[in-house]
């Protein structure tokens, strides 16, 4: 991870006037002025006072931004975001089609003040700290703001019938992310969740691109990667049980499948989050 970054330069927002899937997710508290931020068919009009939650691989645009339109923001990619979810347990994929239409939140004087010194404290610990240790450092700090919304979220949605889809594809999409994070340790064909759904492969790819962006199988690898980590977190596992639990048929499967999606083998990873035995 390179030096972690505060910014307030609206030019660096990952979002313009074109709707587009991101690559980076964007959270920050609007400081003046306003916008229309649209996400996928949420729109809204953000001014000052409101924070901002936009996570990576969502379907946004950004217009109507006045002259003096102004945000503190931070940004997390996928990558990132997939390291924050491994180390918060098994977040349930109601919380992401909640992040959809629930991505914006008035603040007041009190959490205004908070979430700035919280970005402060982002930004020190981003600048400053050994670069061995820096990005689990950060990772931990972004974990706590990620918890909050989804407190908040498990708060709202067991006090209220409180609806989350729009749509025979959005159903569709919810039902297979379900299924995926049930599933993904024992399967990882296309063609398993698609029988489970009772239609075609080439129908839920369809769907799972049009609805979130990304190819189903790319999905399943996510969800995937995410378990891997959270296993090689726990320090009581060799990487063998972790191949036992994950369903992969040997060791260098695993490891082939885990460098091809990180970059890194997993006793890398596992170096680099620095687990305490």
């Amino acid at each position: 991870m390179e030096n972690f970054q505060i910014h307030t330069d609206i030019s660096l927002l990952p979002a313009n006037e074109h709707e587009v899937y991101l690559k980076e997710g964007f959270n920050g508290i609007c400081t003046g002025g306003g916008a229309v931020i649209q996400l996928f068919s949420v729109r809204y009009r953000i001014s000052e006072g409101e924070l901002i939650t936009i996570l990576p691989q969502q379907l946004v645009s950004i217009s109507e931004i006045s002259d003096d339109f102004s945000m503190t923001f931070f940004k997390v990619d996928k990558v990132m975001f997939l390291d924050i979810m491994s180390g918060l347990g098994k977040l349930t994929p109601a919380f992401f089609f909640y992040m959809r239409k629930n991505f914006y939140t008035r603040l007041g004087d009190n959490d205004i003040k908070r979430f700035l010194g919280y970005c402060r404290a982002l930004d020190f610990r981003g600048n400053n700290d050994d670069p061995v240790f820096r990005n689990e450092t950060i990772l931990h700090l972004l974990r706590i703001y990620y918890w909050d919304h989804y407190v908040a979220f498990q708060k709202r949605t067991s006090s209220e019938n409180y609806p989350l889809l729009n749509s025979h594809k959005e159903r569709i999409a919810f039902k297979f992310a379900m299924l995926v994070s049930e599933y993904c340790g024992t399967h990882r064909d296309v063609a398993f969740y698609a029988d489970q759904l009772c239609i075609s492969s080439i129908y839920l790819t369809q769907v799972i691109q049009e609805v979130n962006g990304q190819r189903a199988r790319e999905m399943i690898a996510d969800y995937v990667v995410v378990e891997i980590k959270s296993l090689l977190r726990n320090a009581d596992l060799d990487i063998k049980d972790i191949v036992r639990q994950i369903g992969f048929a040997t060791q260098s499967s695993l490891s082939r499948f885990f460098r091809r999606q990180t970059g890194m083998s997993p006793s890398e990873y596992r170096r680099t989050v620095h687990v305490i035995r």
